[in-house]
């Protein structure tokens, strides 16, 4: 992976945030054993929440299960996203038809290839929703116990909004009637970003400095998703700072990052699009998306290792944040050093830096599209601009602009 993303890494210690799921115990790992189930009763119980050793919160077996669930629907729909746009293309012969149907705009409710994305962001919202409940019924007395409802509450519901934000960007009951399900009760997008929101707004009180950034920054992203730009405008200075980020890393059994399982050179099922290798022209550019010819003649990705984390967002996002809102006339800065600072760290010397000055969301959309790659934003900024991207047909032609939501569901 890149240098700029292995120095997260090291500072994971600093950002506590980079997390992985290594606090899961055999309750998460191995709940198809019969001596490893739980009860509700235990489920009550404050250490299925966490516990705080040398004064810092580790999960328990609930929140970590939150964290996880989060880690497979994250992976599931970052790389599907990516399918649907300019970004990812199935090969020549897959071995499976699932980025193929994502390519040829088959999103319709009865295509049973898609039915378990929807299940594993239900089962997301769900698991961090009981999590609030769960955290919401004890009342600790003890320091560290208080501390420990304090912590899974705010995980819970960072997770619990996140949940929310995923249903909405990425499905819809159809094109006409934006919405989802939950509980079997019909959620219009506006409401579903309305509970992102409001989780989000509530764990605020909730969460140290850092966490706050991290909460800052997804709301400032959600702003941006929903064309909400006074909600953008309000959170972005209080955002990441350099190095800090929210990404998924699963540390248990077998799972990779999903972006290194769908596009590595020994895959047979999805490539890089060669329209997006076509735009790489500057050293900051093929760096962010370093690609390599497969013995098959498509283009691999080589951007993740097997273990690197799943990102979401981070500052570099932010800083392309701030640059809309300049063009837009909403803050004050410079749209072109802001965008300069991201490009600079994928190549030091400045020779990928823009020349001209940075003025329109056309432009702005090209660089977003590099440089926000591999983490789900590409689908949003077509929608959210209605443009046809290098798709053909174009995006606006396609039938299907989000993933349907099952047939199941409406029945």
């Amino acid at each position: 992976m890149l240098k700029k993303t292995k120095s997260l890494l090291s500072t994971a210690a600093m950002f506590a945030l980079a997390f992985s799921l290594s606090s899961c115990d055999k309750w998460v790992n191995d709940s198809k054993l019969p001596n490893n189930t739980v009860d509700e009763s235990q489920l009550s119980n404050i250490q299925m929440l966490g516990r705080i050793e040398k004064g810092n919160y580790v999960y328990g077996p609930v929140i970590a299960g939150v964290w996880r669930a989060g880690a497979s629907s994250a992976s599931d729909l970052l790389v599907a996203s990516g399918a649907i746009v300019d970004e990812i293309v199935p090969t020549a012969v897959p071995n499976s038809p699932f980025y193929k149907e994502l390519d040829e705009d088959k999103l319709a409710p009865d295509n049973t290839s898609l039915f378990s994305v929807w299940s594993n962001v239900q089962n997301y919202r769900a698991r961090a929703e009981d999590a609030i409940k769960i955290a919401e019924q004890l009342n600790p007395v003890d320091a560290d116990q208080i501390k420990v409802k304090q912590s899974a509450t705010f995980n819970a519901k960072l997770h619990a909004g996140y949940a929310w934000m995923l249903m909405a960007d990425y499905f819809s009951v159809s094109e006409t009637n934006q919405a989802v399900y939950a509980d079997h009760q019909l959620v219009k997008h506006a409401d579903a970003y309305a509970k992102a929101q409001r989780y989000w707004e509530e764990a605020l009180p909730l969460a140290n400095d850092q966490e706050k950034r991290l909460l800052h920054s997804l709301l400032a992203k959600l702003g941006i998703h929903t064309s909400n730009f006074p909600l953008a405008v309000s959170h972005i200075n209080s955002s990441f700072k350099p190095t800090e980020n929210f990404s998924f890393l699963n540390t248990i059994g077998t799972t990779s990052n999903a972006f290194f399982t769908a596009l590595n050179v020994n895959v047979r099922d999805a490539a890089v699009d060669p329209t997006l290798v076509a735009q790489l022209k500057t050293v900051a550019e093929q760096t962010r998306i370093p690609v390599v010819k497969a013995a098959k003649g498509h283009w691999s990705l080589t951007y993740y290792k097997e273990r690197d984390p799943l990102m979401v967002t981070d500052e570099e996002e932010m800083q392309l944040i701030r640059a809309e809102l300049v063009i837009r006339g909403l803050i004050p800065g410079d749209a072109t050093a802001l965008v300069n600072s991201v490009i600079q760290k994928y190549d030091a010397s400045g020779n990928s830096n823009l020349k001209t000055a940075l003025s329109d969301l056309g432009t702005l959309t090209a660089i977003r599209r590099i440089f926000l790659s591999w983490r789900g934003t590409r689908l949003i900024d077509l929608r959210r601009f209605n443009v046809d991207g290098d798709l053909n047909p174009g995006f606006t032609k396609r039938k299907w602009h989000w993933i349907s939501v099952p047939e199941i569901e409406t029945r």
